[in-house]
């Protein structure tokens, strides 16, 4: 095997940096795209989570009043 030159070894390096650009650049797109996706993601469920929060705070209020009614419905019954 010859041994390499000053020459050769320049352009391996040039030749892996510019590998390495390359493969640098596309992770990054990779990252900011799933940076993106969980932006979306995260507004997405706790879009879906207040609204459940609204529906159970609805739930809770017409039991309480319909447990209200019946209370008032039976003391007034009593009397």
């Amino acid at each position: 095997m010859p041994k390499p030159t000053a020459q050769t070894v320049q352009a391996e390096l040039v030749q892996l940096k510019q590998e390495n650009t390359k493969e640098h650049t596309a992770l990054e797109k990779k990252v900011d795209n799933l940076q993106d996706q969980i932006k979306e993601n995260r507004t997405f469920f706790t879009e879906r989570l207040d609204r459940l929060d609204s529906r159970i705070w609805l739930i809770m209020v017409g039991t309480v009043s319909t447990l209200f009614t019946v209370l008032v419905t039976l003391v007034a019954g009593m009397l």
